[in-house]
């Protein structure tokens, strides 16, 4: 059936010319009505729901045998004009003119009527119910010869116009066809060119799953089949899982023609996979985007895609998607290994999920993947098939038909014992409690005489690695240590207040302030409830700030009977007398300078002894803004120390560079180059994971180091030689981003936990952790010194007999034991606080050796419950 579109908006005659030949009579209204569809036009682009009641008073004025003509005569109007809104109404206006006919019983001109609907589907706006009512319509009114052609017109032409075509399509078709007695070949030949036209639409599964019959059974004809491969839907994300779209494709024949070469997608095969499997790793619910498994449908073409996706050699990334959420598909990826299919290696970090399918083999025997694989798996003992397996937790236990898995967990408790028998104490710990976790009955079966190997291991080596590393209880700055002994010990400091290089202590009822000189002053603190005030050393005097109340007061120690003045007209003294807890930067790291203007007080100090630099938060990255006394510069800026450039593949870490002249004479263990101390912290630009980060770290003494870490962990600040030692610390801020109340110092040769010290005073602290030595914030540290060089020289010559023996002795005796083979076998150890840090240690070295004995007892009596 032809259809010729008018042009002009003139030419939408319909209504006259109808009125002119059949009812001269009511020309006169029609002509008013058409005029005043004109003169609203207009207005659609502003109200098309307004214009259309407005159309609705119209046609009330108008004899009932004229209101489908006017209806039709507003809906091609409409299209004419064009626009998303007239768009939006021409349906609506051509229901309007189905519902005039139907309503008063009016005959209907066939040929009008369907030139009208295929007027509408060829400007994409045609609702797929109405598909049906033309079918249904068409089949009682035309004869089988003239109704199918016409309906397969208007199919082919609505998918030609952007509209999803209908999920009855292929049924509405095929009824058609029987009466008309069209044969098979046509039928499947017209289906084939409604889904070749409806590129870019939604293609109804429904519809796909019809078409896969129709095409199993006939064949369409060739010219289609390149088509088929391009039926993605319009959308970031599907609303299936593309399975009734691939068992369409495998039907027809246009998997078989993409596999002879006969045909290529848009983008090469392997462009076609990545975008399949972008587009349907998520699907649109009602309660949002959520994540999906590839359909079984891929993985049974994926074999015969494989020679054309090997010969393209594009590697296929298995984890990103159209909607920007990222989500590793290991179903896919170990499916795309086992055909030799070129792959992205995921970064690392990223989580594999959809651990399941019959190709899991080639993703655990991957070099590369496996290892990150079988770790995830042992480490959270996820079953990727949500049953319950008693006591499985290796992945030996999870994947028992998965051979690759062995070598894989054999490495791992290796390296575990590895650790447990040489790492630091720490690490020794944790790697302890990985391999129990790890030891399941199916890693027990897998691995005979592991207990013994285990049982083989001496705690011994990580005990003589701590005494021989140093002990945190080692180090200590004299005037801090004697301040906290005077208040009562670490439990009774219940502030620290810095105002480089002065340090305030606060107890209960006495602030001392100390130096690097030593003692500086002190000053009684009187009676009070509630929280204890911020006292700092400014200026040879005491800043006495009472948090509680409002408002908040603060005094001078010289003039205790005189309140400070308004905050307002003070904001320096205002910025000293608050505290922002001691992990904010200024605090932590100690460089509190006079003055601190207050819109940079948070985000850290660094000076050169010249100039001050305050750290901006506000910036991104975060800026450095110089001080020299007459006003913060607004351009950011660097010291000359971080002038040069971090290096192919790094960015400096904003957040954490240092930088501090030393008071003349102190010898900082972090490090100083004429008489500057700091660090240059550069992170590597790409992380080598979603939750990890890389670390290069450089002092300004040269001393240098890499660092790898989890994202949870603190980050790096320092790197802390010990002294009397060649043994380098990685000092972090804290043991995860959320608790800030330990600093933790790692070896900079392999990242393992060496030791781990308090810096928050009791105000200050969230939660507790006992028996760790209480140090100072970590920007005084610089004036940490050996408390006694004699007996740390004593523990730098430590052999591993005398480790032995104070093992044994805690074995046998407890703490007193220790102490008793201090007293003999190493009797230069005098120092109190170093015998108290040896204590620790062989303690932490006995717990050890108790669990590992416990495990290795566990292991044999799984074992003997397996053999029997």
């Amino acid at each position: 059936m032809s259809l010729t579109t008018p042009a002009p908006l003139d030419d939408v005659r319909l209504l006259t010319d109808w009125t002119r030949r059949n009812r001269p009579e009511s020309l006169p209204l029609a002509e008013a009505a058409m005029e005043r569809v004109r003169r609203e036009l207009p207005s659609v682009h502003r109200k098309a729901d307004r214009f259309l009641r407005f159309m609705d008073y119209q046609a009330e004025e108008l004899p009932p045998e004229l209101r489908p003509w006017f209806w039709d005569s507003v809906a091609r109007a409409l299209l004419l004009t064009g626009g998303a809104k007239c768009l939006w109404a021409a349906p609506r206006a051509h229901a309007r003119a189905r519902k005039a006919e139907a309503e008063h019983g009016l005959a209907v001109d066939v040929d009008h009527h369907a030139a009208q609907t295929l007027l509408m589907a060829r400007h994409g706006v045609l609702p797929a119910k109405e598909v049906s009512a033309f079918q249904k319509w068409i089949t009682q009114t035309l004869p089988p010869e003239r109704a199918y052609p016409a309906l397969a017109e208007l199919v082919t032409a609505r998918a030609a116009a952007g509209s999803a075509p209908a999920a009855s399509t292929h049924s509405l078709l095929a009824k058609s066809a029987k009466a008309a007695g069209v044969g098979k070949e046509e039928q499947s030949r017209a289906l084939a060119g409604v889904l070749a036209a409806s590129r870019g639409t939604a293609v109804p599964p429904a519809l796909f799953t019809g078409a896969a019959k129709v095409f199993a059974a006939t064949p369409p004809p060739e010219e289609h089949l390149a088509a088929f491969w391009e039926l993605f839907p319009p959308d970031r994300w599907s609303r299936n899982d593309g399975g009734a779209w691939l068992r369409m494709l495998d039907a027809s024949g246009a998997v078989d023609a993409l596999a002879r070469g006969d045909i290529t997608p848009r983008g090469g095969v392997a462009g076609w996979l990545q975008r399949f499997s972008r587009l349907h790793k998520f699907i649109g619910t009602q309660q949002g985007v959520m994540v999906q498994r590839m359909p079984s449908g891929l993985y049974g073409i994926l074999p015969r895609l494989a020679p054309r996706l090997r010969a393209e050699g594009r590697p296929i990334d298995t984890w990103s998607s159209e909607v920007g959420h990222v989500r590793l598909d290991a179903a896919l990826l170990a499916a795309c290994l086992a055909e030799d299919i070129p792959v992205q290696i995921p970064p690392r970090g990223l989580e594999f999920f959809f651990l399941e399918g019959p190709h899991l083999r080639h993703l655990f025997g991957h070099p590369v993947l496996g290892p990150r694989v079988e770790r995830q798996v042992s480490r959270y003992h996820r079953d990727p098939h949500r049953t319950v397996r008693p006591g499985a937790r290796s992945a030996i236990g999870l994947f028992p038909e998965v051979a690759e898995v062995v070598p894989l967990v054999r490495s791992r408790v290796e390296r575990l014992m590895a650790e447990i028998g040489g790492a630091g104490l720490p690490r020794a710990a944790s790697s302890l409690r990985a391999l129990d976790s790890l030891l399941d009955p199916a890693a027990i079966a897998a691995f005979e005489g592991v207990e013994d190997d285990l049982a083989a291991i001496d705690p011994v080596g990580p005990l003589l690695r701590a005494l021989r590393c140093g002990l945190p209880e080692e180090l200590g700055w004299p005037a801090f240590d004697a301040a906290v002994a005077e208040l009562g010990g670490p439990d009774a400091v219940l502030r620290v207040c810095s105002s480089w290089p002065t340090l305030t202590l606060v107890g209960r009822d006495r602030a001392i302030a100390v130096d690097h000189t030593g003692r500086v002053a002190d000053l009684d603190l009187p009676a009070r409830e509630g929280r204890p005030p911020v006292v700092r050393r400014l200026d040879g005097r005491f800043l006495v700030a009472d948090l509680d109340g409002h408002p908040k007061t603060a005094y001078w120690s010289d003039r205790p009977d005189t309140p400070v003045p308004d905050w307002a007209q003070d904001e320096e003294t205002a910025s000293w007398a608050k505290e922002y807890s001691s992990f904010s930067k200024s605090e932590w790291s100690g460089y509190r300078f006079l003055p601190t203007p207050p819109q940079h007080r948070w985000s850290g100090q660094m000076t050169d002894g010249t100039t001050v630099w305050f750290g901006d938060d506000r910036g991104e990255p975060p800026g450095w803004h110089a001080w020299t006394g007459d006003g913060v510069a607004s351009d950011p800026s660097l010291p000359d120390f971080f002038s040069r450039d971090p290096g192919e593949g790094l960015r400096w870490d904003y957040e954490n560079l240092s930088l501090v002249r030393l008071p003349d004479g102190v010898d900082s263990p972090l490090g100083h180059a004429d008489g500057l101390s700091g660090f240059r912290i550069a992170a590597a630009i790409e992380r080598p994971g979603a939750y990890s980060d890389d670390y290069v770290i450089e002092g300004a003494d040269g001393r240098r180091a890499r660092h790898h870490r989890p994202r949870a962990m603190g980050d790096p600040y320092a790197i802390l030689r010990f002294p009397g030692t060649d043994v380098d610390l990685v000092v972090t801020q804290g043991r995860d981003i959320t608790h800030r109340e330990e600093v933790c110092c790692y070896s900079a040769d392999d990242d393992t936990l060496q030791w781990e010290v308090l810096i928050a005073p009791v105000e200050l602290r969230e939660r507790t952790r006992g028996g760790l030595p209480f140090y100072p914030p970590v920007g005084f540290w610089h004036f940490l010194e050996l408390r006694d060089p004699g007996s740390s020289r004593a523990l730098r010559g430590v052999g591993p007999d005398q480790a032995r023996a104070l093992l044994d002795a805690h074995l046998a005796e407890g703490e007193e034991g220790v102490l008793h083979v201090l007293a003999e076998r190493l009797p230069e150890v005098t120092h109190g606080a170093t015998r108290a840090g040896v204590v620790r240690v062989v303690t932490a070295a006995a717990e050890l050796l108790r669990r590992r004995e416990a495990l290795v007892e566990r292991v044999r009596a799984d074992r003997a419950g397996l053999a029997d």
